[in-house]
């Protein structure tokens, strides 16, 4: 019953959405023999021209052929340092061949297809095609092909392929670029965003409409994007197979696994807010977001889960970390727009499948360790499944460009799912969960890195793999922490979420997010991402030196009332001080440095001996600033940046000063532990 009630719930979204124009429409048939990994298909595709702009020619992605030889543009990249560059598919190559390509008409386009390089002109890459119209087809109008296609699946790696019994399909079929434009991502005409499958990209794609009938062998199971609503039994002689349909609408892509349902189990389950939903959670969003509970509310979602059956001790633990996703995200970010999310946990064997994003189709990663401690105490497959949730919106919901602007989807929905994280630590929602580090290890892992590091860059350009990722997740999700820092969690908190509503399902730009920011914020704050994300500045704030000087004698002449006199003599002489209220009096002044070269206000904290505090600020324009005091007691220590609102700020031990003893075995012995600090720059202090 609880299964048709999703169903139905699905089929009334389906209808709500079903008026609506999207840019594409996909219509596949194909079936996998299990036996050599290989797909056999036929295609229809509709697509609309959406632009302001004609065009007399189609861009397509062939992403298998990244695995066809060692020369593709792809396994150039992986002996880079850049991506899974130890593994090989030696043997067991993936391609795809378009057997046929016509319009509707009937019009062979075949002929016209050519292979483009666009990135860098790699002769033997075959993942960009593009064919050419005998006419172009106008702003509003559409085109129809049909297509008939093979592909073959590769050794599982990046995110496809098979191992065993396991397939994964992600990639797999011939798929159109995206018609941008002119302006759009700083275009300067209309054209089609089509990049090569690079070893450190992901995707971009135009939301659409999907009906894709899937033949397995009889025995199989199959997860997939979207709902199925239809299975039918397929006799062949002797051979038993079956064929479901699955529906997806406005979604950017479509992927699909199958295995022997001996290997793999399937459990179902739901997401049910009236259970699910976190009561401290749902009012910490009212809270920061200003939204009441009515405009808070979230449906309810079908959960489906594929999992190894020699996993299956798990699969409670898998489902309640998706159901934690859901409630966060749906809080903070907005309801899941979806009737169901399917999860699978690859098998051992297939782990380069784990760990990945499709439109209501995720893959987390499991390990049969994770039932017996220590390993079950840590958030690894909590973390994973979060994280790859969290892209059903900072990409599946968004679609933004993962080829030109990676940061925008992962280091988004990195700082979203490390608060999430937290907040499942601090509440105690997994108990299982005994070590966890959050943004403490974000922190830290920030920390050991020295050299600049721009954000903003086409993915395939970063020297690295590790520059890649430290960039596009941990820097940017920094970033943000620090902006959050900045601007108060409630300013912060409120627009994240303007900007998502704003632009779901409306492919924005790094220049649209940084717009919906500064507009939500009510200030601009050019300032913080140019040097944040434009450029390559570092975070580093200094106590560069405290000098106290004790008041003692008054000496010399004082203009006093029209006449120089003489003073009284030294201090605490006169019959007005009070012996009960201490007569020591200094004179302090503190130099705080600008060491690193991104500016931007700060809070010092100055803690006197007597226990009591004064906090200043600093705009950090300039190198270095001087706060001076006139104090009855020492000061006894320094803290720049009390709150930690700089995560951006990796080498923190220089942020403080402590008062020490005035003598010179004392001075010494500072001297060298300042000296072996600064030696040992693996060392870090505590956050504070």
């Amino acid at each position: 019953m609880r299964r048709l009630f999703f169903f139905l719930v699905g089929v009334l979204i389906a209808c709500g959405v079903s008026a609506t124009v999207l840019p594409v429409e996909y219509a596949i048939d194909v079936e996998l023999d299990p036996r050599t990994h290989r797909l056999q298909g036929t295609e229809k595709i509709r697509w609309t021209n959406m632009g302001g702009a004609p065009t007399a020619e189609l861009w397509f992605h062939l992403y298998l052929n990244a695995f066809a030889n060692h020369r593709t543009t792809f396994m150039r990249g992986m002996a880079k340092d850049t991506h899974r560059a130890e593994d090989t598919v030696e043997h067991r190559w993936g391609w795809t061949r378009l057997l046929s390509l016509r319009l509707e008409d009937g019009t062979d386009l075949l002929p016209t297809l050519g292979f483009e390089r666009p990135d860098d002109g790699n002769p033997d890459d075959f993942t960009v095609a593009r064919v050419v119209l005998e006419r172009p087809v106008e702003p509003g109008a559409s085109v129809t092909l049909d297509l008939v296609f093979e592909a073959q699946l590769p050794g599982v790696i990046a995110r496809t392929g098979w191992a065993g019994d396991f397939h994964m399909m992600g990639q797999w079929f011939p798929k159109l670029g995206v018609f941008e434009e002119a302006g759009h991502g700083g275009r300067t005409e209309a054209g089609w965003n089509c990049h090569q499958f690079h070893p450190s990209t992901e995707f971009y794609s135009d939301f659409g409409r999907y009906r894709v009938q899937l033949t397995v062998p009889e025995h199989f199971v199959i997860g997939a994007t979207g709902i199925q609503v239809e299975e039918r039994a397929v006799s062949e002689g002797t051979a038993r197979k079956r064929t479901l349909t699955f529906t997806a609408d406005r979604v950017h892509d479509f992927a699909w696994c199958a295995a022997p349902a001996d290997l793999m189990a399937v459990i179902e389950s739901d997401f049910d807010p009236g259970r699910d939903v976190p009561a401290p959670w749902l009012e910490r969003a009212r809270s920061l977001l200003g939204l009441s509970t009515a405009d808070l509310e979230l449906p309810p979602v079908h959960l489906r889960l594929l999992v190894p059956q020699t996993q299956v001790k798990l699969a409670d633990r898998m489902l309640r970390s998706a159901r934690l996703a859901m409630a966060w995200y749906g809080l903070f970010y907005g309801a899941y727009p979806y009737p169901q999310l399917t999860l699978v946990s690859p098998p051992p064997g297939a782990e380069e499948a784990a760990g990945m994003e499709y439109p209501t189709f995720i893959t987390t990663g499991a390990t049969k360790l994770l039932e017996y401690p220590p390993v079950s105490w840590l958030s690894i497959n909590e973390g994973v499944t979060i994280h790859e949730f969290g892209h059903q919106y900072f990409q599946g919901m968004l679609a933004s460009n993962e080829f030109e602007e990676a940061w925008l989807d992962e280091g988004l929905n990195t700082y979203a799912d490390t608060s999430c994280m937290e907040a499942v630590k601090n509440d105690g929602l997994v108990p299982e969960i005994r070590i966890s580090g959050s943004w403490a290890t974000k922190r830290l892992s920030w920390a050991f890195r020295k050299s600049p590091l721009q954000v903003d860059r086409e993915a395939w350009k970063f020297r690295t793999r590790r520059d890649y990722g430290t960039a596009s997740y941990s820097k940017t999700a920094l970033a943000l922490k620090t902006l959050e820092g900045l601007l108060g969690p409630d300013v912060f908190a409120r627009a994240m979420r303007s900007y998502v509503d704003t632009w779901r399902f409306r492919h924005p730009t790094g220049d649209d997010f940084r717009a919906a920011i500064s507009e939500s914020a009510g200030e601009d704050l050019g300032w913080f991402f140019d040097q944040a994300l434009e450029g390559d500045a570092i975070v580093d704030w200094a106590v560069a030196n405290v000098v106290q000087r004790e008041k003692t004698v008054s000496e010399g002449m004082m203009w006093d009332g029209g006449q120089w006199v003489e003073p009284a003599g030294e201090m605490g002489d006169s019959e007005d001080d009070d012996p009960s209220e201490g007569h020591e009096a200094w004179n302090i002044h503190a130099d705080i440095m600008r060491r690193g070269n991104f500016r931007g206000p700060i809070e010092v904290m100055f803690r006197f001996s007597d226990g009591r505090e004064e906090r200043r600020t600093w705009d950090g324009q300039d190198r270095w600033v001087r706060f001076e005091f006139s104090s009855s007691e020492r000061l006894a220590s320094v803290v720049i940046d009390p709150e930690g609102v700089w995560a951006l700020e990796g080498e923190r031990k220089n942020n403080y000063w402590r008062d020490q003893p005035d003598s010179g075995a004392a001075t010494r012995r500072l001297w060298w532990a300042t000296a072996a600090m600064r030696l040992m720059a693996f060392v870090v202090q505590p956050w504070s």
